[in-house]
């Protein structure tokens, strides 16, 4: 896997929001201008959420088919794991793998095999 060179709000935007969440701060969002690097700034947050054992999964949602597109591939630049794109029709989506990405729509067709 190739390094990312991240550009200079990546780096701070990660520092700050591991710091965030490590003061139990769970929540937080990250707001950037569209094909910023906003997708691989939250993969590196994932991935060292990951290897820590801070989080042990991550499950996207996006407002369309192309952006849970973009994020299963650029999520498995960054981290090395598989993103499972999954759809409304998917009804045992435990058997797709730790992480998901669906569409909103997907979602809603989703609520009784999803529980967050």
């Amino acid at each position: 896997m190739a390094e990312i060179k991240l550009r200079n709000w990546q780096t701070n935007a990660i520092q700050k929001s591991l710091e965030w969440y490590k003061n139990n701060n769970k929540n937080f969002i990250l707001n950037a201008a569209p094909g910023s690097g906003k997708t691989i700034c939250a993969s590196k947050i994932a991935s060292v959420l990951l290897s820590s054992g801070e989080v042990e999964r991550v499950i996207v949602i996006a407002p369309r088919t192309e952006v849970v597109r973009q994020w299963s591939e650029e999520f498995y630049a960054v981290v090395g794991r598989n993103m499972t794109r999954i759809t409304g029709s998917d009804v045992n989506v435990e058997a797709y793998g730790e992480d998901l990405c669906a569409t909103w729509s997907a979602v809603q067709g989703l609520s009784e095999a999803i529980n967050f």
